[in-house]
């Protein structure tokens, strides 16, 4: 199949690799976080955190070379690019919603300030969590 057919090979790929939009050890990962984001004691925390990342590792690199090859040959320099610059920018994103959860939580509940921002923290993972369902749905939704 010639690289410039996107829309065949994606939805051949998605039928095929469609785990790879949101692995099973990130979303077990962020349930886990979701769950019991205040009761959970720094080494398992350590442990579930790597065990997102390897999630993360897989996903990126699949959906990044998935990706490109879509593109034509000239066109992959600047497809990596904007790759790149997208996935930092949903980082930032990410970041400063997940930031201002948690200090809305800080500000406004009573209590000592190491509760409120476990709270906080707990209330920020709900929101990636339905962030990532939706994502997820989308993706399904997006390539049939």
């Amino acid at each position: 199949m010639p690289r410039h057919q996107p829309s065949a090979y994606l939805s051949h790929t998605a039928r095929r690799e469609g785990w790879l939009a949101l692995p099973p050890c990130r979303w077990v990962a962020l349930l886990i976080f979701t769950l019991a984001a205040r009761h959970l004691a720094n080494p398992f925390i350590a442990t579930v955190y790597v065990l997102y990342m390897a999630g993360m590792g897989t996903c990126m690199g699949s959906v990044m070379t998935s990706t490109l090859r879509t593109l034509a040959d000239n066109q992959q320099t600047e497809g990596n690019a904007i790759l790149n610059i997208l996935q930092q920018f949903a980082g930032a994103v990410g970041t400063s919603l997940s930031a201002v959860v948690v200090a809305q939580s800080q500000t406004y509940l009573a209590g000592i300030q190491a509760y409120t921002t476990a709270v906080g923290t707990q209330n920020a993972f709900i929101m990636l969590t339905v962030f990532a369902t939706v994502i997820w749905f989308s993706y399904f939704k997006v390539v049939k």
